[in-house]
C-alpha cells in the first residue's frame, strides 16, 4: 500500500479534505523540482569530471615526453629555447624568457628589457633594443650596446653584422672585432640574406622589389632577380629560393651567381605582406633533405614540402601556420591566432606542445646541449 507523504501544519490546525490534497500535489510538486535540479547539478558534476580527466590524458599524451615513450621521443633531440613576450599595454614592452623543447625548465632571463629579433651564437644572444645592436652573454645574461644606428633588421654571420638601418633602409656592415662600419650603395631593403661569400640586398618599393648582390666590402653590385618581384627569400647551397610577387606569390629561384632564374614549380608560399608582416623568408621556407618546405596559403597556411628531385608534393603538417624555424628534422612552429609553441619531427611524426605562452617570437638555441638520458 502506498504511504501518504507527510505534511507539516500546526498542533489544533484543522484542514478540509480539499486543503489537504490541495497542499499534498504541492509538496510533491516542489519535491519533483527539488529532485530535478540534483540530477541536473550530478550531471553537471559528472560531465565537468569527466572532462577534466579527458583534458589530462590529452595534455598528458601530447605534451609529455615521458608520456609518450617509444613514439618517436627517446629518438628527440632536446633544444633551448628563447622566447619574446609582449605586455598587454597600449606600447607593450618585450621581455625574454628561456624554456626547454621538452617544455620544462621555463625562466625569465630578462623581463621587460625590450629587446626583440633575437639571434643564438655559442656565447651570446644578439638583438635589438630601440634601434640598438646588443650582445647578451649567456652565462649571466648582461646586456651590452654594441652599435646604435636606429637599426631596423639585421643579420649576424661570423665577425660580421649586415643590417638595415631606418634611415631609408640603407643596408650596411659593422665589424664586431673591429668596430668599422661600412656604407653599401643599396636602399630600400626589405630583408638580408648572407653566405660565406657574398650580401645579397633584397629592396621593396612600387617600382622595384629586386636581389641584389654584394662582396663583403660592399663592392661589386649586381641584380640577380631579372624582372620577378622579389619576396620571402631564402639561401641554401648557392640558391636561392623566394616568392615572386608578379606571379601570383609562386615560389621562384635563381643562382646566387645569378645564373638559371625560373618557377620552381606551380607552388607557392608566404609573400610577408597583408596580414603577415615578417619579411624574414626562413620564417616561411626552408630546404632540408633535397626537400623545399614551404607555408602554403592556398592550403590555409599549412607546411607542405616539395621533392626538388621527384617533382611530387605532399603536405606535412595541417595547422595554419604563423611562423616556423627548423633545426635538424624538427621544425618549430606557431599557430596563426593561438599562443604557444609547437615542435614535430617529420621523420619520426613526434609532436608535442613546448609552451602555451603568448609568443611573440622564438629562435632555437643549437649550441647548448642538454642532456635528456633521463626522459
Amino acid at each position: 500500500m502506498k504511504s501518504l507523504q507527510r505534511l507539516q501544519f500546526d498542533l489544533g490546525e484543522q484542514i478540509s479534505r480539499k486543503e489537504y490534497l490541495k497542499r499534498k500535489r504541492k509538496n510533491s510538486k516542489l519535491l519533483k523540482k527539488r529532485s530535478k535540479i540534483t540530477y541536473i547539478l550530478m550531471a553537471i558534476f559528472m560531465a565537468l569530471a569527466v572532462y577534466i580527466i579527458v583534458q589530462l590524458i590529452i595534455y598528458r599524451r601530447y605534451n609529455n615526453f615521458k608520456y609518450t615513450l617509444g613514439e618517436g621521443v627517446n629518438a628527440q633531440a632536446v633544444y633551448n629555447i628563447y622566447f619574446i613576450t609582449e605586455g598587454y599595454t597600449y606600447d607593450p614592452v618585450y621581455s625574454i624568457s628561456s624554456i626547454t623543447s621538452l617544455g620544462e625548465n621555463e625562466t625569465s632571463i630578462l623581463p621587460s628589457c625590450n629587446i626583440e629579433k633575437v639571434t643564438v651564437e655559442e656565447e651570446y644572444l644578439y638583438g635589438i633594443r630601440d634601434g640598438a645592436l646588443c650582445k647578451i652573454k649567456k652565462n649571466n645574461y648582461e646586456i651590452e650596446e654594441l652599435l646604435k644606428d636606429d637599426i631596423k633588421n639585421y643579420v649576424k654571420h661570423n665577425n660580421m653584422v649586415f643590417y638595415i638601418s631606418t634611415d631609408n633602409g640603407i643596408l650596411k656592415s659593422y665589424n664586431v672585432d673591429s668596430g668599422e662600419t661600412n656604407t653599401f650603395d643599396i636602399g630600400n631593403v626589405e630583408q638580408i640574406l648572407v653566405n660565406d661569400d657574398n650580401v645579397f640586398g633584397i629592396t621593396h618599393t612600387t617600382d622595384e622589389k629586386a636581389i641584389y648582390r654584394f662582396g663583403y666590402d660592399g663592392q661589386g653590385k649586381s641584380k640577380i632577380s631579372g624582372d620577378t618581384e622579389v619576396a620571402s627569400a631564402i639561401e641554401d647551397n648557392g640558391v636561392i629560393y623566394f616568392v615572386n610577387r608578379s606571379d601570383s606569390n609562386y615560389i621562384y629561384r635563381v643562382n646566387t651567381s645569378g645564373d638559371n632564374l625560373a618557377k620552381v614549380a606551380d607552388i607557392k608560399s608566404i609573400s610577408g605582406n597583408s596580414s603577415k608582416k615578417e619579411v624574414n623568408g626562413e620564417k616561411y621556407m626552408f630546404v632540408r633533405d633535397n626537400y623545399l618546405y614551404y607555408i602554403n596559403p592556398d592550403d590555409e597556411d599549412s607546411l607542405w614540402r616539395y621533392n626538388l628531385d621527384d617533382k611530387s608534393s605532399e603536405r606535412v603538417i595541417s595547422a595554419s601556420i604563423e611562423i616556423l624555424q627548423n633545426v635538424d628534422n624538427t621544425v618549430f612552429y606557431k599557430i596563426d591566432k593561438e599562443m604557444g609553441v609547437y615542435l614535430y619531427n617529420y621523420d619520426t611524426k613526434f609532436m608535442s606542445l613546448v609552451t602555451r605562452r603568448r609568443v611573440k617570437e622564438f629562435v632555437i638555441d643549437t649550441y647548448t646541449d642538454i642532456a635528456s638520458e633521463n626522459i
